[in-house]
């Protein structure tokens, strides 16, 4: 997955290989990262079957190259996210 990002002044590229989109929500489940949900989000964390999640991940390999958020603002900006 990439994220770009243009601005007037300056444009960068962010890489975000899936490896470490999968360590990022398995990071979620753990306790250390919990407390500092605060509460009245917690039932939507509690809703989400991360395990289901992590498996979706992987069949986005399959889809290389698909634009996921195209947004342009009036100002100028642009971001792109595209597997």
């Amino acid at each position: 997955m990439r994220v770009y990002v243009k601005t007037n002044k300056m444009a960068f590229i962010i890489p975000l290989p899936n490896a470490l989109l999968k360590l990022g929500v398995s990071l979620i489940r753990t306790p250390f990262i919990q407390k500092y949900i605060p509460e009245k989000d917690k039932k939507y964390i509690n809703i989400i079957n991360f395990k289901e999640l992590s498996n979706c991940i992987d069949i986005l390999k399959e889809y290389k190259g698909l634009k996921i958020v195209d947004v342009h603002s009036k100002d100028g900006n642009h971001v792109t996210i595209t597997l």
